[in-house]
């Protein structure tokens, strides 16, 4: 339970920051960042749509590709790259329309808030060629942590740089 305290006090406005931290972020919203992937059959569910735990799946991949884009690396290596070593902290998703064929759909990501060790960005799952077709949208935040310790760190200044630049 330690750990979730921690994070709170990492991401939420009211509550004091750990001393060790310097408390810096900024709303962002220059850019979107798109991920084009594909939703498979086995993905759908009973109903013959698509799962709300495979939203969070595309998601995920998608926020990876954002990130190695932001870093400028090809590949997903935390030992090399420590500011992907992330955990999520929030999802606020709203399903706004069943997507029931499987096939291509797009990822859009905007940063809307960045503080010291943690980002929010809003999210929208779409149809790739009709951006007004929206399956679901939200917003999703994840922390970044220390790999040898597990605790709330901050960003690198090179990371931030780059979120605020895109």
């Amino acid at each position: 339970m330690r750990r979730l305290i921690k994070l709170e006090w990492m991401l939420e406005e009211s509550v004091p920051v750990v001393s060790f931290i310097q408390r810096q972020h900024y709303s962002l919203m220059n850019s979107t960042f798109t991920y084009q992937t594909e939703v498979f059959f086995d993905e759908l569910d009973g109903l013959g749509m698509l799962h709300h735990t495979r939203y969070l799946l595309h998601l995920e991949r998608a926020q990876q590709q954002f990130f190695q884009e932001l870093l400028g690396v090809a590949d997903f290596n935390s030992e090399r790259d420590e500011d992907i070593f992330v955990v999520v902290h929030n999802v606020e998703a709203r399903f706004r329309q069943a997507f029931t064929v499987p096939g291509p759909i797009a990822v859009d990501y905007q940063i809307e808030r960045v503080r010291s060790s943690g980002v929010t960005m809003r999210f929208t799952v779409r149809h790739p060629q009709d951006s007004s077709v929206v399956y679901c949208d939200g917003n999703r935040t994840v922390c970044k942590l220390s790999s040898k310790t597990h605790q709330p760190t901050p960003w690198t200044d090179e990371f931030q740089a780059a979120m605020k630049a895109y």
